[in-house]
């Protein structure tokens, strides 16, 4: 048996992309209207009454001027953008649903965000790992991905790292991601931007004969050179928010010779429309170009009508359902579509991923490291020896708050980077189904686990020692578990801070709100020597019982009389020192009880930072 006999043999879900699609698709809409809600400048009409139709086994190009609507239009088709949308969205002649629509349907934007330290391969393997379904066997999903890089022409670097590839292997692997499910509609933003002349040419090429293959393929394409427009079978001509015309491209040019727009001979079909688009729509010869294209595509030929879109829910193993477009407006939750895999399967694909992306990471992991490695002994080389030394305890005691401020630091700064281009795949992935935010947060937390864990134990274990602290290993342990405390605190003030906030804004943030809490931590005034009014804010500073539990773990627990260098030592008694501090007594265990509260409210804390970023992103 050949491989194509093979391919066509698949299952519904992971079906040969060779294969023709079952049934033949139209997606007609008309008097479509998008209205973009303002606050300072009030309600703005982007698109006025667009109708068109799409048909499967063609390739449809999106044209128009800057600013004329065409991503927006996208956008809307692909139901990306729901609220103050209204008109009438049909497959073959019967109302969409919405639900079945989106699973049928993908939507590739013009810059897909990827993991770059993946491989394309393994990029592929998550992608049919978490989209197709539990009984699909690794052999069929190998086949599948070894397909898909044969039509992308992807083989040659299958085993580059997505940072390392071109940009138009990078378009290709975005188009190879939604292809895992053989999609029978696609939509795409701009897949020539940023491309040369021949990568741009290669891209429509492929996507040219995805559409040969039954399917709907509608890409919006700006300022294509005239051997590009040769590759598209339909056009959609867009300006002001308006359809010019939709149709066939073989026909656009004389259609508007009709209207007195005559394009010169041997001059670029493209820029000749672009040209017409950039008029004033107000024109009397505009106005009935528009008005010619919406009596186009009014009427619909009912006996056309062979295929319902509940018989496409049902394809796709998927309960049909009925959203009239008003429901959809008030239903935003639902466009999410539902994971094909269980959630433990979800959190393993998930939980492998993240800690390959991290071992591979130089900042995140080989830098990281290096750097507690290089500024443990640095600290050992200046404090060399100060520990047990009563003579010289204020700079022991700034040597251990010096501890507390670098791996903090060292721990939430990296993690504002690290949060930036993940959460980006984050939205596009869960908003797709591919796993539940559950699975995400949880193989997040876990992933991240060994890091936190490592950094501190180096840094404690080098420092501890060249610094000459107490030799007993009760005392180790005890720092070391603040110094995890802390390790979390600061990452996870970062992972909340990298996830809700912009990069920029979260760098400046996070040093801004944690500088303050410094002020109440009782190394720079002792806390009963604070005003009354600020006192309670030492009780919300996690700084404060970082120090305090340092402090006890060092000088608490009845360590008695210190060894004095001098011939006289203030503090000679390691007790009388913590009571100049105010932290007499043995109470590591309620500083240690509270840091995990904080660090239990900073979990909490970048769940919901999670929801609130899903929310904002389906704005």
């Amino acid at each position: 048996m050949t491989d194509n006999e093979m391919a066509t043999q698949r299952e519904p879900n992971g079906v040969a992309l060779t294969d023709q699609q079952p049934k033949t698709l139209e997606l007609n809409f008309q008097e479509v209207n998008y209205t973009l809600q303002n606050v300072i400048k009030g309600p703005t009409q982007i698109l006025k009454q667009a109708s068109g139709t799409l048909k499967s086994g063609r390739l449809t190009a999106i044209l128009g001027p800057s600013g004329a609507g065409k991503s927006t239009l996208l956008n809307v088709l692909a139901a990306f953008k729901i609220n103050g949308v209204d008109g009438q969205f049909l497959i073959n002649g019967k109302p969409r649903d919405i639900m079945a629509y989106r699973k049928m349907s993908s939507y590739i934007p013009q810059n897909y965000v990827m993991l770059n330290l993946l491989t394309v391969e393994e990029t592929l393997r998550v992608s049919a790992d978490l989209k197709l379904p539990r009984s699909t066997t690794t052999e069929e999903k190998q086949k599948i991905i070894n397909e898909i890089m044969d039509i992308l022409q992807l083989k040659c670097c299958r085993q580059t790292l997505v940072r390392n590839i071109s940009g138009g292997e990078h378009k290709r692997l975005s188009i190879g991601i939604e292809l895992i499910t053989n999609p029978p509609i696609m939509f795409f933003d701009e897949p020539t931007s940023g491309l040369d002349s021949v990568a741009s040419y290669q891209v429509i090429c492929h996507l040219q004969s995805l559409a040969k293959l039954g399917r709907i393929v509608v890409c919006v394409v700006h300022q294509p050179s005239s051997r590009l427009m040769r590759l598209f079978d339909d056009v959609l001509i867009m300006a002001h928010g308006e359809v010019l015309y939709a149709g066939e491209q073989k026909d656009m040019l004389t259609t508007f010779s009709q209207f007195g727009y005559n394009c010169p001979q041997y001059y670029n079909p493209a820029d000749f429309v672009l040209e017409v688009g950039s008029e004033s729509s107000s024109t009397q010869r505009c106005e009935d170009l528009i008005l010619q294209n919406k009596l186009r595509h009014s009427i619909i030929d009912k006996n056309s009508c062979k295929f319902h879109i509940d018989e496409s829910a049902a394809l796709l193993n998927m309960p049909p359902t009925t959203l009239t477009h008003s429901q959809e407006l008030g239903n935003m939750h639902l466009l999410r579509l539902k994971e094909r895999v269980g959630f433990f399967y979800q959190l393993k694909i998930l939980l492998k991923r993240h800690l390959r992306s991290m071992s591979r990471d130089m900042m995140a992991v080989q830098l990281r490291i290096l750097m507690h490695i290089i500024v443990a002994l640095l600290l050992g080389v200046v404090y060399w020896q100060i520990g047990n030394d009563a003579s010289k305890i204020v700079s022991n005691v700034s040597c251990l708050f010096f501890i507390i401020l670098f791996v903090f630091a060292g721990n939430a700064m990296p993690s504002i980077l690290l949060c930036i281009q993940d959460s980006a795949v984050f939205i596009r992935e869960y908003y797709n189904g591919w796993y539940s935010l559950r699975a995400y947060y949880i193989s997040k937390v876990l992933a991240d686990l060994p890091l936190q864990l490592i950094c501190p134990t180096l840094f404690i274990s080098i420092g501890y020692l060249m610094t000459g602290q107490p030799p007993e290993l009760f005392r180790f342990v005890m720092c070391w578990g603040i110094l995890v405390m802390t390790s979390f605190i600061g990452h996870f003030i970062g992972v909340v801070a990298g996830t809700s906030l912009t990069m920029q804004l979260a760098i400046f943030i996070v040093p801004s709100v944690a500088i303050p809490f410094l002020l109440f931590s009782g190394f720079f005034i002792r806390l009963r020597e604070l005003s009354w009014f600020l006192r309670p804010i030492c009780d919300i500073s996690f700084f404060r019982y970082i120090f305090e539990g340092l402090l006890r773990a060092i000088y608490g627990y009845n360590r008695g009389e210190l060894a004095c260098s001098e011939v006289f030592c203030f503090y000679h008694s390691s007790e009388q020192f913590l009571k100049d501090f105010d932290m007499l007594g043995d109470h590591y265990s309620w500083d240690i009880t509270v840091l995990m509260g904080f660090v239990l409210v900073l979990l909490l804390a970048f769940y919901i930072a999670l929801q609130v970023s899903i929310k904002r992103a389906l704005r």
